[in-house]
């Protein structure tokens, strides 16, 4: 539920309701602790902060906007292209193969909601393999896809309403959820839903 809501540019409602005492039950309790836990877990460390970046294209061509800005896991920095480049890719170089299992994607939301199309790949195995694509980011979007070993993540913007503006790129390792759930049936089987009610 967190990966389609949170994930996916929304918001999670627990709906977890006190008790007769005006409480919450230990119950309660004890599962939103193990939540906070899994997420923690999943999201506590980004393999991506601090790796060497690179871009297709910097705003200005100086270090303000450049691609550090989105792994540096600072809020009120961010990579972005020229006005006039729509269309551009982010790299980050892990520096040796690790393992992983979620791309974290953010935009700087006060600047708008402006990628409409994109992609990620992960050098593996001396070749780059498309994990992910998708249309909308927004404030966050999760992308799931089975586990695997890679040393660099590139996000391409194929196509944005303006200039790109990505906050944060995180490339984590979730070993909380089941396997089964990052097999791309499950992992975008919100969008077979959609398509099917379309």
């Amino acid at each position: 539920i967190y990966y389609t809501s949170v994930g996916r540019n929304s918001i999670l409602l627990l709906n977890v309701a006190p008790n007769r005492e005006g409480l919450f039950s230990e119950e309660s309790v004890a599962r939103l602790r193990e939540f906070h836990t899994a997420l923690a877990q999943t999201f506590g460390v980004n393999l991506a902060a601090g790796a060497k970046a690179s871009a297709s294209n910097i705003r200005g061509g100086g270090a303000a906007f450049g691609p550090s800005k989105a792994l540096d896991d600072n809020k009120q920095t961010y990579w972005a292209t020229d006005d006039s480049v729509t269309s551009a890719w982010l790299e980050a170089d892990l520096g040796e193969e690790r393992e992983f299992n979620v791309i974290r994607i953010e935009e700087m939301l006060p600047l708008g909601q402006r990628v409409a199309e994109y992609q990620v790949e992960v050098w593996s195995n001396g070749s780059w393999k498309l994990v992910s694509q998708g249309t909308t980011i927004g404030y966050r979007k999760l992308d799931r896809f089975p586990k695997l070993k890679g040393s660099k993540v590139r996000l391409s913007i194929l196509k944005s309403l303006a200039c790109p503006t990505i906050k944060s790129l995180g490339v984590h390792l979730d070993t909380v959820s089941p396997p089964e759930s990052f097999e791309p049936i499950n992992a975008k089987a919100e969008y077979h839903r959609i398509r099917r009610n379309n």
